[in-house]
C-alpha cells in the first residue's frame, strides 16, 4: 500500500489556501465538507453527510487602544472564539487569582485584564471562571496569553455574554502597567447558529465488523490549520483512495472527516465527535479499532503514536507492524488507561498518530503549510497505511 505525496500536499493546499480557515459552520466549513465528500464518492466510497445544529462565527477585526496619559497607543489583540461584537470604552482592572474575581470590589462596567491564575482554563464552556466573569459584569474580558503567539481559543465558549480578546504575553505586561488607565476594545464579530458536519466514506468488507479511520476537519478560528488539522484530514482522503482501489479486506473501513473538534463544549467531548456517536450507536459498537490522524506530518516535531487499550496478543502483532518504520516514536500507554482518541468511541482500541505539539502554534494564525512537511506527511501516512492494512485483514479481535 503506497500512498502518493503529491496527492496529499494538493490536499493540504486546498484545504489550508483554497479554503482557509474552517471553523465550524461558517462557510469555508461548508466548502470543506462538500470537498471532502466529493473525494470519497469520487474514490467509490459510500458517503454520508452529518448534519448538525452548532454556532457559528465571523472575524473581521480586532482592535485595541490603550488610552494612556502619553496618548492613544494601538495594541495587538484577537478576538475569541464565538466573542460577541463591541465598541466599548472603561477602565481596566488586572485579576490575577480566583480570589480576585470572586471578590475584589468595583469590576462591574469595568475591562477585566485576566492574568495568571485567573487567565487560565477558561477554554471549556460555561466552566466556573467564565460564570464568575459573567457574574461581575464588566464591559469586557481580556486575557493574557502564557506567550507570545496568541490562540484565538483561550476563551471558546459560545453562550458567553461578555466580549473577550486576547494578548500576548508583551502586551500583557503593558497593560498592567497601566491598570486602571482606560482602554477601547473594538470586535467586529458575528455569532450565530448554524450546522456543522459530519462526513462519512465507507468501505464495505468482506464480513461482519469495521475500523474507524478518523480525523477532524475543522480549525480553530481565523486559523488555516495545516498542522491542526488539514494534515490528518489529507491522510485519511489519502488513505480513502489507496485501499478503494486496491483489493477488499475483511472489515469494512469508515472514513470520520468530522467537524467541531475545535470546539471544546461544557465537558470537553467535542461537538462533531459526540453527534457521531450519538447517531451511530450500532456502528460504534461493531467498530473494532479507531486510528486516528491529528497533527502529523510536521517538519520539526518528530512522528509519534499512541497506543492504547488493546489485547496483548494484538498489542505486539500491530508493535511488529510499528516496528517497520524505526523513527516512529511508539507511546504504548498503561493497561489501566482506557483507549481513547479525539473521536472517543468508548473502549475501543486505538492508535492515536499525533505528534507533540507544545513548542508549536496551533490554533493560531501561524499554523500554515510551512508547519507541514511534505516528505514527512508522506512518512506518516504510510505508517497510517501500514497500520490500517494490517487491521482490515481481521487482526483486532483477541484469539488468545
Amino acid at each position: 500500500m503506497c500512498v502518493n505525496q503529491g496527492r496529499l500536499w494538493e490536499h493540504m493546499k486546498v484545504l489550508c489556501e483554497q479554503i482557509g480557515p474552517r471553523l465550524m459552520g461558517t462557510a469555508a466549513g461548508d466548502r470543506a465538507a462538500g470537498y471532502i465528500a466529493e473525494h470519497f464518492r469520487r474514490c467509490g466510497a459510500e458517503v454520508e453527510v452529518q448534519d448538525f445544529p452548532c454556532t457559528a462565527w465571523d472575524h473581521e477585526a480586532t482592535e485595541l487602544t490603550l488610552l494612556g496619559k502619553a496618548g492613544p497607543e494601538a495594541l495587538w489583540a484577537v478576538a475569541q472564539t464565538f466573542s460577541e461584537a463591541c465598541d466599548v470604552e472603561a477602565g481596566l482592572v488586572a485579576v490575577g487569582t480566583v480570589y480576585e474575581l470572586e471578590f475584589a470590589p468595583d469590576l462591574e462596567g469595568k475591562v477585566l485584564l485576566l492574568y495568571g491564575e485567573a487567565g487560565t482554563g477558561l477554554a471549556l464552556d460555561r466552566n466556573l471562571k467564565l460564570l464568575s466573569v459573567e457574574e461581575r459584569r464588566p464591559s469586557a474580558a481580556i486575557v493574557v496569553s502564557p506567550d507570545e503567539t496568541v490562540s484565538t481559543k483561550l476563551i471558546r465558549d459560545p453562550f458567553l455574554r461578555v466580549p473577550a480578546a486576547a494578548v500576548p504575553t508583551s502586551v500583557g505586561l503593558r497593560l498592567r502597567e497601566n491598570e486602571g488607565e482606560r482602554v477601547r476594545l473594538r470586535i467586529r464579530a458575528r455569532r450565530y447558529d448554524s450546522r456543522g458536519h459530519n462526513v462519512i466514506g465507507r468501505l464495505r468488507g468482506e464480513g461482519e465488523g469495521r475500523i474507524a479511520i478518523a480525523a477532524h476537519y475543522d480549525t480553530a478560528a481565523c486559523c488555516p490549520g495545516a498542522a491542526d488539522n488539514a494534515s490528518g484530514t489529507a491522510v485519511i482522503l489519502e488513505l480513502c483512495e489507496v485501499f478503494a482501489a486496491g483489493s477488499k479486506h475483511k472489515l469494512g473501513m469508515d472514513f470520520i472527516a468530522y467537524d467541531g473538534e475545535e470546539y471544546g463544549r461544557h465537558e470537553g467531548n467535542n461537538l462533531g465527535a459526540a453527534e457521531y456517536v450519538r447517531r451511530h450507536a450500532a456502528e460504534a459498537r461493531e467498530t473494532q479499532a479507531v486510528v486516528e490522524a491529528d497533527f502529523v506530518g510536521t517538519a520539526i516535531n518528530a512522528p509519534s503514536v499512541r497506543v492504547a487499550g488493546w489485547p496483548s496478543r494484538q498489542q505486539e502483532q500491530l508493535l511488529r507492524v510499528l516496528r517497520r518504520f524505526p523513527r516512529h516514536i511508539v507511546d504504548v500507554r498503561p493497561g489501566t488507561e482506557p483507549p481513547r482518541t479525539s473521536l472517543n468511541l468508548t473502549g475501543v482500541p486505538s492508535l492515536w498518530f499525533v505528534n507533540e505539539y507544545w513548542s508549536s502554534p496551533i490554533h493560531t494564525a501561524q499554523d500554515v503549510l510551512g508547519l507541514v512537511s511534505p516528505r514527512e506527511l508522506a512518512f506518516s501516512a504510510q505508517v497510517i497505511a501500514a497500520v490500517v492494512d494490517h487491521l482490515a485483514a481481521g487482526n483486532c479481535e483477541d484469539t488468545s
